[in-house]
């Protein structure tokens, strides 16, 4: 096969070869368009690496357990040459099969650990496994915390899970229906910091995050939202916010912070993971060694608001985190 073939043809291929269980054949049609890959100047590859994306999509998602090995080398190579058109396929990885599965052959120490909190993120306790170092990426445990549990229903956030790259979750913190709201205090005292995107997830693995989040701000959660919106025009601003535990707010965290968003960004649960928990530990001033328990302390302590703005359509996440007379905002908006 050559690399004339068109996008097309290629996803009727892979999809006729999945079907038929021709597992040769997939994983052959993937090498083929590799190798082709290399002889393609990189001005002229668009398509090429779309197609190879296409196939390794189809393989990891598709190969039987069976074949483990041989789809975490189509991840494997995918993620070696960015993420930009295979998306999450960790994500798709951890969806279709267990650790027990995979975890031998997965020998990339980063593609390791986000298959291993995805799978937890799909109720796996994988607590004490060789060869994963909860302090590797911002010292998250590798099972989850009750907190985390709470809320979370991997059913409704499925992510990357199909042949298909598309189907990204949504974020969409909302105050409609909560009990409880506040009338928000006059916006005295200074400006709350300009929001800041949160570091890299983790190294070699970027992704978009619309929400930004504030440094500290010493006063209570509403006047620390006063302060925030008081820069929106006056019609645009709201006069009222509803508390909600930490906990309900942390699926929508976990989207949000992995790169849920309105355009087809990279998308992944265990991104989301890392960077909730790495996080709450900058909040709470603990490094990555400190033990898990410390920061679920941390968490039973916080207070949080939310509150809704009239721009809001789907992807958008307004919250104000408190703890001890301290502060944050994480807020953002997308519009597609």
């Amino acid at each position: 096969m050559g690399h004339h073939f068109t996008w097309a043809e290629v996803y009727e291929r892979s999809d006729r070869l999945a079907d038929r269980h021709d597992w040769n054949g997939l994983i052959q049609l993937y090498d083929v368009l590799d190798a082709a890959l290399c002889d393609t100047p990189a001005a002229d590859d668009r398509e090429l690496r779309q197609c190879r994306a296409r196939v390794a999509r189809v393989a990891v998602f598709e190969l039987p357990a069976a074949r483990a090995a041989d789809a975490i080398r189509i991840l494997e190579r995918e993620f070696e040459d960015g993420v930009a058109h295979s998306g999450a396929l960790w994500e798709t990885l951890a969806h279709v099969r267990t650790w027990a599965e995979v975890g031998a052959h997965l020998r990339h120490p980063l593609l390791r650990h986000l298959v291993a909190h995805a799978r937890v993120l799909r109720g796996e306790d994988l607590s004490g496994v060789d060869g994963l170092d909860p302090e590797a990426y911002g010292g998250v445990p590798l099972s989850l915390a009750p907190w985390e549990a709470e809320f979370w229903d991997v059913a409704e956030h499925p992510s990357s899970s199909g042949r298909s790259s598309g189907g990204t979750a949504i974020a969409s913190l909302s105050a409609v229906g909560r009990e409880g709201r506040r009338r928000l205090p006059p916006s005295g005292g200074r400006a709350v910091p300009v929001l800041a995107a949160p570091e890299p997830l983790a190294p070699g693995a970027p992704t978009y995050c619309f929400v930004g989040v504030s440094g500290p701000v010493r006063c209570a959660a509403d006047q620390a939202v006063a302060r925030y919106l008081h820069g929106l025009p006056a019609h645009e601003r709201p006069s009222y916010a509803t508390p909600l535990p930490f906990a309900a707010a942390y699926p929508d965290l976990v989207l949000a912070l992995g790169g849920s968003s309105a355009y087809g960004t990279v998308a992944s649960t265990a991104l989301g993971r890392i960077a909730v928990w790495r996080m709450l530990r900058g909040f709470a001033g603990l490094d990555a060694t400190a033990p898990a328990t410390e920061v679920s302390a941390f968490v039973a302590g916080l207070s949080c608001l939310t509150w809704e703005l009239s721009s809001d359509e789907i992807w958008f996440l307004h919250l104000a985190v408190h703890h001890g007379g301290v502060s944050w905002i994480v807020d953002g908006q997308d519009v597609d």
